[in-house]
């Protein structure tokens, strides 16, 4: 992430950072995510058999999304919630304990979705299309990368500066 924009949402208050990630990250990850999963299925079904990475392709797809999924839930429906309460100088009563916990949850899930995108990255030779390869088997690679790309910015933002200010209240 360069710097200038990192500095611009580091100065952001926690409520605004919040908004940023939902519109702009969730919001992406909704909309890109099943666009993933409809290309890697038609990759299985066209060239499921004849390329041995095809296969194992989609399910990585499909455990990522079927992992990254519920974990935005959590952060918009607990964790984010709670973040804004504490920024407002409320109380935070929840079920979780102190803030850290699910900080703590969310941070584990943040290193899962990382592994799987470097089994990706791995699988898909850091998602170089093969020679010959279909339009589908293209537009698949180009959108997990930058679906990869957007994910980590994603990942670094709440790690590196919304956790950190939530924990500092």
């Amino acid at each position: 992430m360069p710097s200038t924009r990192f500095e611009q949402l580091q100065a952001l208050p926690i409520p605004a950072l919040i908004d940023h990630l939902e519109a702009t990250h969730h919001q992406y990850v909704r909309e890109t995510a099943p666009l993933l999963v409809e290309y890697s299925q038609k990759m299985v079904q066209a060239h499921g058999e004849d390329y041995a990475e095809i296969k194992p392709l989609a399910m990585l797809i499909g455990a990522l999304i079927a992992d990254l999924m519920p974990h935005l839930m959590k952060e918009e429906q607990i964790l984010f919630p709670a973040m804004r309460r504490l920024a407002a100088g409320e109380e935070v009563n929840g079920c979780f304990g102190h803030i850290g916990n699910p900080i703590n949850a969310m941070e584990h899930e943040h290193d899962h979705a990382g592994s799987v995108l470097q089994q990706l990255r791995e699988l898909t030779n850091n998602y170089q299309v093969p020679e010959g390869a279909c339009s589908t088997w293209q537009k698949c690679y180009q959108t997990l990368a930058e679906f990869d790309a957007d994910l980590q910015v994603h990942i670094h933002t709440e790690n590196e500066l919304l956790f950190p200010k939530a924990l500092a209240i």
